[in-house]
């Protein structure tokens, strides 16, 4: 996906991205998953966000993901009742300039690193 994009998945959908796969998103977009929506992201993937992007996951979302790098000026925000869950042997990697912000009721599990 390359630049001034805007990926808005709506209400009760399910994006899975199996083995093997690489999604990169490059810069000046903004990802928006909004209400009730899984993102699952499974085995030996990677996703890279690069340069000056907005990743808003909000309400009620269960985001897990195997291999996630955030690079220079992001900002990665996560609202109300969601679940980050990274399990075994990954990476996350927050680098330079960014803003990390989690707000209310939410769970934070990282398992086995």
């Amino acid at each position: 996906m390359s630049e001034y994009q805007n990926l808005r998945i709506s209400e009760s959908q399910n994006l899975r991205i199996s083995e093997s796969q690489n999604l990169r998103i490059s810069e000046s977009q903004n990802l928006r998953i909004s209400e009730s929506q899984n993102l699952r992201i499974s085995e030996f993937q990677n996703v890279r966000i690069s340069e000056p992007q907005n990743l808003r996951i909000s309400e009620s979302q269960n985001f897990r993901i195997s291999n996630l790098r955030i690079s220079e000026s992001q900002n990665l925000r996560i609202s109300e009742s969601q679940n980050i869950r990274t399990s075994e042997s990954q990476n996350l990697r927050n680098s330079e300039f960014q803003n990390f912000r989690i707000s209310g009721f939410q769970n934070f599990r990282i398992s086995k690193i």
